[in-house]
């Protein structure tokens, strides 16, 4: 695998965190929802289930995407060879308008995501 600017700045391993990261993330949010309906908390508690949608999303774009947006801010790629920083100005430039495309997908996503959540439980249940 090789470092490619704004297409792709980490390898398999790096890959593989980001994939449980979302994993986790994932669970995370279905946990607080099933707690908040378990427990009868107020339905705009259900709210607060975009940070770990967010994270979710966040995690399965990095993954499939193999692209870092915690690299791209750094300034450094990893693709299978140890963290390296990016010397040339254009490759950090597209890394980082990336970055901000990939965050903004993953906003939108947990931000959808919880409203599908709270339209479920609010008229479903």
């Amino acid at each position: 695998m090789e470092y490619q600017p704004g297409v792709c700045n980490i390898g398999p391993t790096q890959q593989r965190r980001r994939l449980l990261l979302g994993v986790g993330s994932l669970l995370a949010a279905a946990a607080y929802v099933a707690a908040a309906v378990a427990l009868a908390w107020p339905r705009w508690a259900l709210i607060a289930s975009a940070v770990p949608l967010y994270g979710a999303a966040m995690g399965a774009l990095q993954y499939r995407e193999r692209f870092c947006i915690g690299f791209a801010g750094m300034g450094v790629f990893d693709v299978g060879d140890g963290a390296n920083e990016i010397q040339n100005e254009a490759a950090l430039a597209a890394d980082r308008k990336k970055a901000v495309r990939l965050n903004a997908k993953a906003m939108a996503l947990g931000v959808a995501g919880t409203v599908v959540v709270f339209v479920a439980v609010t008229y479903l249940l």
